[in-house]
């Protein structure tokens, strides 16, 4: 007996709908690939930045030297010895000069207004725990959170800008809680003397170091 129901025209729209379809998730994930590379290029670089430095005269670089040296050695021997306090520009000389902070040097300059500590930084991705930016460079200026916790120096970044923008909440909660000295605290001599020392804070526009008391 022969089929009495009509029989259905073929939809010209069903092959047309997958190609849709098809074509909705390849511009999307090439969208997703372009935001990608667009938020790498907007927030990291390809080369480490070229920081400020500063120039102390000759005078001042001794004096300044002879005066953490001094520091250093009481702390060391356990004699009694006042806090330690360093100016922006003191800290920066140091950086750049004194072989205890090497881990720091070209990566980061210092600015310090009342009880704020502001910086330049320039870190590979990777340091500050964004490790799917690895061979990239973080070049931001920030304010940093610097403290002395269980004998070991802390310096934190509390917010960072890049090229003028805020980093986003969702890469600067990978960065909360790195502590940027991280290198200095697997220094050995670095390890002995921060156990001699009582607290280090930004206070009255300088960075403060007290010993402990014998």
């Amino acid at each position: 007996m022969a089929d009495s129901q009509p029989k259905r025209a073929p939809n010209p729209f069903k092959g047309k709908t997958l190609l849709v379809l098809l074509a909705i998730v390849v511009v999307s994930a090439i969208f997703g690939v372009l935001y990608a590379k667009s938020v790498v290029n907007r927030l990291t670089d390809a080369q480490p930045a070229t920081l400020p430095t500063v120039k102390l005269s000759e005078i001042q670089m001794f004096q300044l030297h002879d005066r953490v040296d001094t520091f250093r050695d009481d702390v060391k021997d356990g004699d009694a010895t006042p806090p330690l306090a360093l100016s922006a520009d003191e800290l920066n000389a140091l950086i750049e000069t004194d072989s205890d902070f090497a881990a720091l040097k070209n990566h980061l300059f210092v600015t310090i207004k009342g009880s704020e500590l502001g910086a330049q930084i320039s870190f590979p991705a990777e340091t500050l725990g964004l490790a799917q930016l690895r061979g990239r460079f973080v070049n931001a200026t920030g304010v940093f959170d610097v403290g002395l916790t269980n004998n070991e120096l802390n310096v934190m970044a509390e917010s960072l800008s890049v090229k003028g923008e805020p980093l986003p909440t969702h890469f600067m909660r990978q960065i909360w809680g790195r502590n940027l000295a991280e290198k200095l605290n697997q220094d050995p001599r670095m390890v002995a003397g921060l156990r001699k020392l009582k607290a280090i804070e930004v206070k009255d526009g300088k960075l403060v170091v007290t010993p402990k008391k014998h």
